[in-house]
């Protein structure tokens, strides 16, 4: 009899039971539900929470250069940022893992979800706005925030109903930045909690350039803000804060005292924004004003006062002058761009949208390779046909 007359029949064929029941005798083994299992069994018949808050930033920005940070930060494509996608064709590293010679990362898709983006940007936004901008400090571009209030910015922080506080996607964000290379971040012990947490952040050369922003421009914003410190009559106030911060830090124990390659790095993103050679020249300048001030008695400082008035504007000028960086010879392509650009015929706005949609696209090619800029620039404006 086949297998049809058998369904016919009304036959069917013993099958034996893949998952028999236990035997009295025999007891059956006891399951302990998990953490993540109770959660879901009291969760039933409830959708699970996907994530609780959209990252944007919720905070004031100072203004500044603080503002004009933020301005660039807000309208980068991290779709389109080289470090990013070579780092996931690699893979990330969790913090935990990174000492691990025996963990292998297992390479991603080249663009991330739009969830890490939000992220990434939100993040952006928040150090560029809590950053320390003063030229003058020790080590600059530092983050003058505890990260819980940059969690807190991006409005990403959470308070659980027994005052657990949790920020996991700022921190998963803040990693990614630091396998980039965007931040320096000093991890340590937190005091309350007692959980390894990045107590201190600075911003790299590469927070700025990633996005489009020259040395030039980092240079000329740093002697803004310190001119604008010396005409508020604010150079003080922000020494004592500075040193005040310092004094925090110091007695909660993360300072920098025995990190000789964490303070040799510092000191060299601070000889990338202030040169050695333009340091030196600003210091006899200033040497020059002390010993004029001294020579000058204090009768003729009521006599001559306007006569020293003119004196420190003219060496005020001077020193100004010194932070401008001597422009590097120009090339083919950029002076094609500068004939282009200034010429009547081609209007200002078309020039400015056309270098912010290239920027857009392309954040990096600017530093790495100026011609090749200018001359995509000009391509797409028509002077040049490839």
């Amino acid at each position: 009899m086949n297998s049809r007359q058998n369904a016919v029949s009304g036959g069917y064929r013993q099958v034996k039971d893949p998952f028999p029941k236990p035997l009295d005798d025999i007891d059956a083994p006891q399951f302990r539900l998990s953490r993540r299992g109770e959660n879901n069994r009291l969760r039933k018949g409830q959708s699970k929470i996907h994530r609780r808050y959209i990252p944007a930033l919720c905070s004031a920005v100072p203004r500044g250069m603080a503002s004009r940070v933020v301005a660039r930060m807000g309208s980068h494509d991290w779709c389109r940022n080289p470090d990013l996608v070579e780092l996931r064709r690699q893979g990330y590293t969790p913090y935990t893992k990174r000492k691990d010679p025996t963990y292998q990362p297992k390479p991603m898709r080249i663009h991330a979800r739009s969830e890490s983006r939000e992220a990434l940007t939100a993040l952006s936004l928040a150090l560029a706005a809590n950053c320390d901008y003063n030229p003058d400090n020790d080590y600059p571009f530092e983050i003058m925030a505890p990260f819980e209030h940059i969690a807190q910015a991006m409005g990403m922080l959470h308070v659980y109903e027994n005052g657990r506080k949790s920020y996991d996607p700022p921190r998963h964000a803040l990693s990614v930045m630091e396998q980039l290379g965007y931040v320096i971040v000093l991890h340590g012990k937190d005091s309350e909690s007692g959980q390894n947490k990045p107590l201190r952040v600075w911003l790299s050369e590469q927070f700025f350039t990633s996005r489009g922003i020259t040395v030039d421009e980092i240079r000329q914003w740093l002697g803004q803000f310190k001119r604008w410190a010396v005409e508020k009559g604010l150079t003080e106030t922000l020494r004592r804060k500075y040193e005040r911060h310092l004094l925090r830090i110091e007695r909660i124990g993360i300072d920098l005292a025995d990190r000789h390659s964490l303070r040799n790095r510092l000191r060299q993103i601070k000889r990338w924004v202030v040169s050695p050679d333009l340091a030196k020249r600003k210091q006899a300048k200033v040497s020059e004003l002390e010993q004029a001030l001294d020579n000058v008695d204090a009768q003729e400082r009521g006599q001559n006062a306007q006569r020293l008035d003119l004196f420190l504007d003219e060496s005020l000028q001077k020193v100004s002058r010194l932070g401008k960086r001597r422009q590097p010879r120009q090339e083919a392509y950029y002076q094609a761009f500068v004939k282009w650009s200034t010429s009547a015929k081609v209007p200002r706005y078309e020039v400015i949208k056309l270098e912010q949609e290239l920027k857009q696209q392309y954040p990096a090619l600017l530093n790495s390779d100026p011609e090749a800029y200018y001359r995509l620039l000009l391509t797409r404006a028509g002077v040049l046909n490839v």
